[in-house]
């Protein structure tokens, strides 16, 4: 079994040589691949595997428990997929020799229950940086194909909207809702979105929890590995029975050098408002 670790050619892709077993930032650079080689990838909790042969490849995949591997990503070169994993296999005339693999969100809302209530007095806002489990598209090309997306991380389901008979089926998850960026730990499985809430009414305003629209949302990387997506706000109004939600245009200074990675799951033409149940908010 080999580490390996990564460099970037002129050609924009990734070649791969023999080294110790590394920690890599960046886990969605195109790379190219010979027959007969299988790699595996850790990003976060989720373990993929991938192998090229002479007229099709092998993607393999599983989930990890260990909660310390959620701050890490990392690649190696190993003979085969171990057996008893869920695998699938795609057959080819032409077989690809290249592969990408690329962060995309869930294709649900997720609802984030805050770990303590936060309450927001009359006219005032405060943005919160919230984190969610993305998914990796894996990409063949040459010729081009996705060949498999699959969650790193799965969420439990939920329902939210006033009643069973108004709102969606979303995915469910827990947060800090941490107010500074630099509070923000490095996970390579999770995309921040910046949330921010403005109170227009004339009463405090407990958030227990948020439903983050991230079918709607672009992801961008950094450099550092760091995930982000387009940020949203949420203006609530006294006597409004609904509260908007809207995607924002501008990115925060922390994504000025960050590079847009992949498209919205689902579209909404830019500026438009997406409309987000009340029942968030207890008075």
């Amino acid at each position: 079994m080999l580490g390996v670790y990564g460099l970037i050619n002129s050609d924009g892709m990734v070649n791969y040589t023999e080294a110790k077993m590394a920690s890599l930032s960046v886990w969605w650079e195109p790379v190219a691949v010979k027959s007969d080689q299988c790699w595996r990838y850790s990003v976060g909790p989720l373990q993929l595997y991938l192998q090229r042969r002479e007229q099709d490849w092998l993607i393999g995949w599983q989930e990890r428990e260990d909660i310390e591997a959620h701050h890490w990503a990392g690649v190696e070169q190993i003979d085969e997929i171990p057996l008893g994993l869920e695998t699938e296999r795609f057959v080819f005339q032409s077989v690809p020799d290249h592969f990408c693999l690329k962060p995309c969100l869930l294709d649900r809302p997720v609802v984030v229950k805050n770990l303590q209530p936060v309450h927001l007095p009359p006219d005032a806002h405060i943005t919160f940086y919230i984190s969610s489990p993305v998914c990796v598209a894996v990409e063949l090309f040459k010729p081009v194909i996705q060949a498999k997306i699959i969650p790193t991380l799965r969420l439990s389901d939920t329902w939210f909207g006033p009643s069973t008979r108004e709102g969606e089926f979303c995915y469910a998850a827990r947060t800090h809702a941490r107010s500074s960026v630099h509070e923000l730990p490095k996970r390579p499985h999770r995309a921040v979105t910046p949330v921010t809430v403005y109170n227009h009414s004339h009463e405090v305003m407990t958030i227990d929890k948020l439903s983050i629209p991230v079918p709607y949302l672009c992801v961008y990387g950094t450099a550092e590995g760091m995930l982000w997506t387009d940020p949203v706000s949420l203006k609530h109004t006294a006597g409004s029975s609904l509260s908007v939600l809207e995607v924002g245009k501008h990115l925060p200074s922390a994504m000025v050098q960050a590079t847009r990675l992949t498209e919205p799951r689902m579209t909404v033409q830019r500026g438009s408002l997406v409309r987000a149940f009340a029942s968030m908010f207890s008075h």
